[in-house]
């Protein structure tokens, strides 16, 4: 019988994963470092970040990192290569945004 409350359905919409502040295109120049966030409305949540459609992993120059609802993407010293359509993945979610990089101005 208590199965049934409206309250349950309410409770189960308020736990759904959702995007409370997604990806967005960014425009760096070259040797710069970057950073892409990802908010959601649930913490400790695990995602998967990727650039064209390929799995990221933290190195040194690429730094994944989830603190609370909050997840980070922060690339050091952007190349030309690094640009690309970002996107993270949590549980059936996703957002994207792409990155341009401006070459440096030789003078």
């Amino acid at each position: 019988m208590g199965d049934n409350k409206p309250g349950g359905i309410v409770a189960a919409a308020k736990n759904r994963l959702q995007v409370v502040k997604g990806l967005e295109d960014v425009e760096v120049s070259e040797c710069e470092s970057c950073s892409l966030e990802v908010t959601l409305n649930l913490a400790y949540i695990e995602g998967v970040w990727s650039r064209d459609g390929m799995q990221l992993k933290s190195k040194p120059n690429c730094r994944i990192s989830t603190h609370g609802k909050k997840h980070s993407l922060i690339l050091k010293r952007v190349a030309l290569g690094d640009a690309g359509l970002f996107s993270f993945q949590a549980s059936g979610i996703q957002t994207s945004g792409r990155l341009s990089v401006r070459g440096k101005v030789v003078q």
